[in-house]
């Protein structure tokens, strides 16, 4: 099993994208939480690279 920092980045991600879409085409409140979102996401994702348990 792969670490959970991955799993949870990799998730946080890809909803951060939807809300990114989702965002582009609509409420402009979607595109700013997709943002934070696809930040955190991929923060979690480097930070499971960088530090390997």
């Amino acid at each position: 099993m792969s670490d959970i920092r991955l799993v949870i980045g990799g998730l946080f991600l890809l909803y951060g994208v939807i809300l990114i879409v989702a965002g582009v085409v609509g409420s402009a409140v979607n595109l700013w939480t997709g943002l934070a979102m696809a930040v955190f996401g991929g923060a979690f994702v480097v930070w499971s690279r960088i530090k390997r348990v």
